[in-house]
């Protein structure tokens, strides 16, 4: 069961603020494998390349 802030989050993106979603029309969304949260941890990570999240052992702007 979704919350109603959830439901009403998913309202300005999808309706256009010009009716409210149902409860089944939102969790549709919300287990749509197209639905992308903004607020998701996980594809956030994966938008980042690996090699940043690795970092760098060299530091060629450190004195040796």
């Amino acid at each position: 069961m979704m919350d109603e802030q959830e439901i009403r989050a998913l309202e300005p993106i999808y309706t256009g603020n010009t009716r409210h979603l149902t409860e089944g029309e939102a969790y549709a969304i919300k287990n749509d494998p197209n639905y992308v949260n903004e607020y998701d941890d996980e594809s956030l990570l994966e938008n980042i390349p690996g090699i940043l999240l690795a970092g760098s052992r060299l530091r060629p702007n450190q004195p040796d």
